[in-house]
């Protein structure tokens, strides 16, 4: 699950007013201002001969006030950074995805999802531009906006976040088709998921089943259905998900026990959740702690773990929790930092590091040779919890250590989304 985007961090903004009971802080989607030093695109640039593994893209907006151009890297077998040649590229976009061939991204001044083709250095080139306006209501008074981009796992269909879809009010989830020749989409359907819900969806390995939380007094799990043609709608038959029980002697606060937040799913049919305390031991709200569950054939989801078995993270509030590739290690970033946990299948998740960063961080993502990325919260909306100038940290992580990579961190001008593509 990835951040920022505005459904995930509605449930932040929802849950400040909580404060008291669920000891949250309180954080606003925001591509906010922050001042940019002419060398922001390079600053750190890397000097390794390694072979590149993956490419990084990076919306910043570089410039005070200006747009928020993609800052391109090549990583090398060290995790080390170079700047692709004809970065930044200077349409002005905000959520980005990658799938291979294409990275799709949603333009920030039209209703447009741009699909850039991924040149054998990483240069990108515009492509085409989707105009989705017409399937959801689309108003420059802030109707109808598509961000949160994600591919399933074939990478053949592409998923939005879609705000105030038709003016309704309500969100909804969008499904885009992919044409696998040029990257070209075409709009699927939308499934409404109403006011006080997370579109920021998960897939199981079996591409079958997706899964969102949302935190809040209105928690939720939502479970849906991917169809053959890509089109998600709900899974009907989904049973409820209860709440994990409180720890004996608690004080309840809205909800007796915990409420998932935050989704990441493994290679097979595993969910993890950010678990919130709503309730208080001893006056003091404890920390967030990590849930595993398993998903059965017809995607209904059960656990094991009780307040006791489930580790609590040292990240204050997590905004983006996101599996390795090979679904054995779960890194969680957010508010207070960046940490990373053994994730086990249908077993507890197990504490791996500390913090590998204070720094707050909005977003993170995983390349196929042992990289972990992370973009850190930006702009005067954050308050303390801002990083100014932005950055870009990577860490070289393996199943025994963790490691920032050469060159990092990064100064990113004012990071707002991330996208990594693998070799």
């Amino acid at each position: 699950m990835r951040c920022p985007r505005f459904i995930q961090f509605s449930f932040v903004i929802y849950a400040a007013s909580l404060a008291p009971v669920l000891g949250l802080n309180s954080c606003i989607n925001s591509s906010a201002n922050s001042a940019a030093s002419s060398s922001d695109s390079t600053s750190g640039t890397g000097s390794g001969s390694s072979a590149t593994t993956a490419y990084v893209y990076v919306a910043d907006q570089t410039a005070s006030s200006g747009p928020n151009q993609i800052v391109a890297y090549a990583a090398d077998a060290n995790g080390q950074l170079t700047v692709v040649t004809g970065s930044p590229f200077s349409q002005d976009v905000g959520s980005m995805a990658a799938n291979g061939t294409n990275l799709m991204a949603s333009a920030n001044t039209q209703p447009e999802i741009n699909t850039y083709t991924i040149g054998s250095n990483g240069a990108l080139t515009l492509a085409s531009e989707f105009n989705y306006a017409p399937e959801t209501g689309y108003r420059s008074t802030g109707c109808g906006d598509i961000s949160g981009l994600r591919f399933d796992r074939s990478g053949q269909s592409l998923y939005g976040d879609v705000f105030n879809i038709n003016c309704s009010s309500n969100s909804a989830i969008a499904s885009l088709g992919v044409n696998s020749s040029n990257g070209s989409l075409s709009y699927l359907g939308n499934v409404n998921i109403g006011y006080n819900s997370s579109g920021a969806i998960a897939f199981l390995g079996n591409n079958d089943f997706a899964y969102s939380a949302f935190q809040g007094i209105y928690w939720t799990v939502l479970s849906f259905v991917r169809a053959s043609n890509g089109n998600l709608d709900f899974n009907s038959t989904f049973t409820t998900v209860s709440p994990i029980a409180a720890p004996p002697g608690s004080t309840p606060g809205l909800v007796r026990g915990y409420t998932p937040g935050f989704t990441a799913t493994d290679t097979t049919n595993h969910v993890a959740f950010a678990e919130f305390p709503s309730f208080t031991v001893g006056g003091a709200a404890p920390p967030v702690q990590l849930a595993a569950y398993t998903a059965d054939a017809n995607g209904d989801l059960s656990t094991n773990d009780t307040y006791a078995t489930m580790p609590a993270t040292s990240v204050r509030t997590p905004i983006d929790l996101e599996m390795s590739p090979s679904g054995t290690l779960l890194a969680v970033g957010g508010i207070g930092g960046l940490q990373i946990f053994h994730f086990n299948g249908g077993s507890s998740v197990t504490s791996f590091t500390s913090l590998l960063t204070t720094d707050s961080i909005a977003q993170v993502a995983w390349d196929k040779s042992n990289h972990l990325y992370a973009i850190t919260l930006t702009g005067h909306a954050y308050g303390s919890n801002s990083v100014s100038p932005g950055k870009l940290h990577v860490f070289t992580v393996t199943g025994s250590s963790a490691t920032e990579a050469p060159g990092s961190p990064y100064t990113i001008a004012s990071p707002v989304d991330i996208a990594v593509q693998s070799e």
